[in-house]
């Protein structure tokens, strides 16, 4: 007896394998025993993931952002002796930041293998940076010029018996263990001698800690009710966060609506969930932060109506999925809105929507290990989340800075409706409708070149931008671009509306801007100025050399090959000529639901489906 049980949303994401008795709850309804390599959205689908498109090695590398504009955003590569500079260029692409001698800007630090550790907050043009055990002192990243940066010492104006010290004195003080921004000051806390202070700069002066009572000067200030050392300090929406062992102190001037100043300061114990390390991340309002064991995630904000402040468990039915802890969070603003959770080796993926009643969870796989995770904004304002991910290639351990693709939004149908004429006969709008269904199909094809759902994966395009005429059987280019190698190639014109097309066929070279075609469909128009040309060997993969890769052409699967010489060749497979190709290893999503649990009426009970799944299983 077949039984069909409606699942319309998936808005829990993967769950815990003991809910499977609670098939009365929402969160059993909505949920997967197993979700892997997807990801959830708050309209409660989800998503094959993307790919991982590889950018370099960079060896055992902490990852993080300097923002100095929307418009100009870098990836800080934290090597182990120096911090490497990657930014976007003017074609959105991130390349490596090149001093004014055309070399690849570096700078020392002294951090050495503890570049995991550091705690960072930023004004404008200054990141200070601060380590988490307070083992270093304090640092100031300082951008000078688009492609200048300086690495220096903050030098502390300061007062007081229990204060910061500074690289140019003794650390009989101790240096800064975290630092944020909040009401136009830079606190800090946590000195490696005074673990419970609160040291507040002067407004504006952010390097002055001098104590006073007048309303702009600095402040220190015990944090007494928590009995132990501050962890992190965020920002939240009407009050300074301290995370601590014993829970979450907000600091502010008495109350929510009152400024912090060196004679009205509080600082209250308003949630008892001790947390890590883990800096915490803002969404919707809400402050993100992760437990003392690294196993549960709350989400913390003040309640209007109640006029307190609230920690959230968002790992009640989760807790599973986070086994080896929480090591880092990264959100990544986009129209997913997801939260990125390092735990492990693997990767997480949380979507949470307050509102909506949506917090679903899945883990991302693939062959290797997360080392470190990190989001950067692109100049279009949209978020690229990077990951530096061990791999062992070829029997040798490589640490490679890869980059999530995005998930290609398809044309509509709609768009390529076309209106008939009045006049129309019943064959021409057969015919018009014909157009239409090749148009639309020759722009997804089109799109579909674009996708990548490959990891470690580089991308081959034969797009050319140069104007090409065609004549009769002969095609003229206005650049020498042509060989004699390219006698068998296949040409296709670009289609930007899908209405353009023409397929040609290389059959005779003449010179380097004319070779001799075979028209194989009829151009829409003689001339265009975006073309490819296909290709068979695609090298550049040294970073998979030796192992197995699966080889996307055209938007549709190939084969696949083992990269030798960093090169892979498609001649011997016996497929069509390939313009663009995606080249990577592949990766495997599994959704299976949970156990449905349902006995059938009129069955015996030893046939009872009790054990039945739903299981999708998909390989890219």
């Amino acid at each position: 007896m077949r039984t069909s049980i409606p699942k319309n949303n998936f808005s829990s994401g993967q769950i815990d394998r003991d809910v499977k008795s609670r098939f009365d709850l929402p969160l059993f309804q909505n949920g997967h025993e197993i979700s892997r390599n997807f990801f959830h959205t708050i309209k409660g689908d989800c998503y094959y993931r993307t790919g991982f498109e590889f950018l370099d090695e960079i060896g055992n590398s902490a990852l993080y952002e300097f923002k100095f504009s929307q418009e100009q955003a870098y990836l800080l590569v934290f090597r182990i002796q120096y911090i490497e500079f990657w930014s976007y260029n003017a074609n959105n692409e991130l390349v490596r930041v090149l001093d004014d001698s055309g070399n690849p800007l570096t700078l020392i630090h002294p951090y050495g293998t503890e570049v995991f550790n550091l705690c960072m907050t930023q004004n404008c043009d200054v990141l200070y940076i601060t380590h988490n055990d307070g083992k270093y002192p304090e640092k100031q990243l300082k951008r000078t010029a688009s492609n200048k940066f300086e690495l220096l010492d903050t030098t502390f104006t300061n007062s007081g018996t229990k204060s910061l010290s500074s690289t140019s004195e003794t650390d009989a003080h101790g240096f800064p263990c975290s630092c944020a921004f909040y009401e136009n000051r830079l606190n800090r806390c946590s000195s490696s001698k005074y673990p419970t202070y609160l040291y507040g700069s002067k407004g504006g002066n952010y390097n002055d800690i001098t104590t006073g009572e007048n309303t702009n000067d600095g402040y220190q200030f015990d944090l007494a009710e928590a009995n132990s050392k501050a962890l992190w300090l965020v920002s939240g929406v009407n009050s300074l966060l301290v995370g601590t062992a014993e829970g979450i102190l907000t600091v502010n001037g008495g109350s929510v609506s009152t400024a912090i100043t060196p004679t009205d300061i509080s600082a209250k114990l308003s949630c008892r969930d001790g947390v890590s390390k883990v800096k915490p991340v803002h969404k919707d309002n809400f402050v993100f932060f992760v437990s003392s064991n690294k196993r549960l995630l709350y989400m913390f904000e003040y309640d209007v109506l109640l006029e307190q402040f609230k920690a959230t468990n968002l790992s009640k039915g989760n807790y599973e999925i986070t086994k080896g802890g929480i090591k880092k969070l990264a959100n990544k603003f986009d129209r997913f809105g997801l939260i990125f959770a390092l735990c492990g080796t693997r990767l997480l993926s949380i979507c949470f929507s307050n509102d909506e009643a949506v917090n679903s969870w899945s883990e991302f796989i693939t062959k290797g290990e997360f080392i470190d995770i990190c989001t950067v904004t692109r100049p279009d304002g949209d978020f690229d989340l990077f990951a530096n991910i061990k791999r062992t290639i070829n029997g040798v351990t490589r640490y490679y800075l890869e980059r999530l693709t995005e998930t290609v939004e398809f044309s509509r149908f709609e768009d390529f409706v076309s209106e008939s004429p009045e006049d129309a006969t019943e064959a021409d709008v057969i015919k018009i409708k014909k157009e239409d269904n090749y148009a639309f199909y020759r722009k997804i094809a089109e799109e579909l070149r674009d996708c990548n759902y490959l990891d470690c994966s580089m991308k081959y395009s034969g797009l050319h931008k140069s104007m090409i005429q065609l004549q009769g059987d002969t095609l003229k280019c206005e650049e020498e671009v042509f060989a004699l190698t390219d006698v068998g190639k296949r040409i296709w014109f670009k289609t930007i509306t899908g209405r353009e097309y023409g397929i040609l066929d290389i059959t005779e070279f003449v010179d380097t801007s004319t070779v001799k075609v075979n028209v194989l469909l009829q151009p829409t128009s003689n001339y265009t100025s975006q073309w490819y040309i296909s290709a068979t060997k695609f090298s550049g993969l040294e970073h998979l050399e030796g192992e197995t890769v699966a080889v996307v052409g055209n938007g549709g699967y190939i084969g696949d090959f083992v990269v030798q010489n960093g090169c892979v060749d498609i001649s011997s497979a016996n497929v069509n000529k390939v313009g663009s190709a995606i080249i990577g290893l592949k990766h495997k999503g599994i959704l299976k639901s949970p156990n449905l649990g349902l006995p059938l009426p009129n069955i015996p009970c030893s046939h009872c489906p009790i054990g039945v799944h739903a299981i999708a299983v998909f390989h890219i």
